[in-house]
Parts: C-alpha cells; structure tokens; sequence
C-alpha cells in the first residue's frame, strides 16, 4: 500500500503535527519515564518559575533561631584583677549559640602549657546588659566591653580526647583571679585587626536580640559590682548567695 503525501511529511518530521511548532509553550513532551505526555502551558511555566524564586529566597535567608553558632578568636581579655592573654589563636575563644542563646569565653587554663584544660565562663543572653565594640582607626584592632546583669556559670573540660566533642563539667566556684568575673560586671575583650567588626556584623544580623542590643547606651548602670545592684553579699559570694569558697 502506497503511503499519502501527508504520512510522509509526518513521517520526515519526526510525527509532529505539522501544525505544530516544537519548543513552544502548547507542546506535548510524549515518551516521558512515564510514557505519558506532558503539556506545557503558559501556567505550568509559571508555577515553575514560582518555585524556583522561592527556594533561592530560602537559600539566601536564615530561618529565626537556626543561625549557626558563631566562634572567632580572642587576643586578651581582662574582667577586674583577672587578665588572660593568648599565646596561640585557638587559647581564647568567643563562642555564640543562637538556638541555645548562651554566650561564653573559652580559654585553656594554663596558656604556657599545651596540657591545659579548657575552661569556659558562660552567660545566657538575656544576662547582657549591653556591649559596646571599639575598632582602632588604624589597625582596626578591636575592643569589645560586655555589661551583666548577673554572675556568669563556670565549666572545665572532662575527659578531653582528640576529635571529639568536648565535655563540661560545671564547676562550684569561680576559676579568674581573686573569683573577679564572680565579682565584676564589665567584660573586656581585644581581638586582633578585622576580627571583632568582622563579627559584629555577622552578630547583629543574624538575631534582633543583638541588634537591638548595640543601641542600648553602654553602660546601663554605673555599679562596677554584682553585689552593687543585689547578687552576693560582698566579694565573696557568687550565683544569687551561693557561697564561693576562698
């Protein structure tokens, strides 16, 4: 049997509709994983178009509480009679926890040696007062002043192996000199040039809390002791009259 002109032409052309034109918007994708077909509208490019802005605007947003933690280096940090400096970048670290809203210094306790154990001085957010970040003109090194409202906790590292998650063991009493970070409400820590300014901006956008914080007038109190404003009675106590041993 001898085949139409039009079964040809239909034949030549792959068995498109001749009225058809490939690649437009009303084709049908025949032969799919499914061997169904599959027609593109005008709506299903849409719907597609929707879609693929919407994962890009959740690739580039950050769900609230789902910041990651934040950990930079510190150079010196000073709170009353204790000072603490680093010999090495990992001996002193400020450590942020979005979801947890804890904020803490890491140091080891003895920088001079490479057997010391970490230490850590750990507040909640809601115990900061406010901050106020300093960056030299110059060399942009920066100091960073924390206000408390109350007297941090107080950890030391159990049974430390390498590559693991490091334990805490929360301590009974304070480990700076003289128990100052028991005793004074002021925080001041140096970080190395570009550090801290680096890291603010990473801060206070990545939580209201902190940038709400930064507009808060430094210092909200001019009491320098806990005891001043109603933790401890004197020097010696600690964590709301809970005694520090001497």
């Amino acid at each position: 049997m001898e085949r139409s002109q039009e079964e040809l032409e239909s034949s030549n052309n792959g068995g498109s509709s001749p009225n058809k034109i490939p690649g437009s918007v009303d084709e049908e994708v025949e032969n799919g994983p499914l061997n169904l077909a599959l027609t593109i509208t005008p709506e299903f490019l849409k719907q597609i178009e929707s879609l693929l802005q919407q994962q890009e605007q959740d690739s580039n947003s950050t769900p609230p509480g789902k910041t990651k933690p934040m950990s930079f280096p510190i150079s010196k940090i000073t709170i009353g009679e204790w000072t603490l400096d680093a010999v090495y970048e990992q001996d002193l670290k400020a450590k942020i926890y979005f979801a947890r809203k804890k904020i803490m210094w890491e140091c080891v306790e003895d920088v001079s040696t490479t057997t010391g154990m970490n230490r850590k001085i750990e507040m909640q957010w809601g115990d900061v007062l406010s901050l106020k970040p300093w960056y030299h003109p110059h060399d942009q090194t920066g100091i960073l002043k924390v206000e408390l409202r109350k007297p941090p906790t107080f950890f030391i590292e159990t049974n430390p192996q390498a590559r693991k998650h490091t334990l805490w063991q929360q301590l009974d009493q304070d480990f700076t000199r003289n128990h100052s970070a028991s005793r004074n409400r002021i925080h001041t820590l140096h970080f190395a040039p570009g550090v801290l300014q680096k890291n603010m901006e990473k801060l206070v956008s990545g939580d209201r809390f902190w940038s709400e914080l930064v507009k808060v007038h430094f210092p909200t109190l001019e009491h320098l002791y806990f005891y001043d404003i109603g933790y401890g009675n004197s020097m010696n106590n600690m964590h709301d009259g809970n005694r520090v041993p001497r």
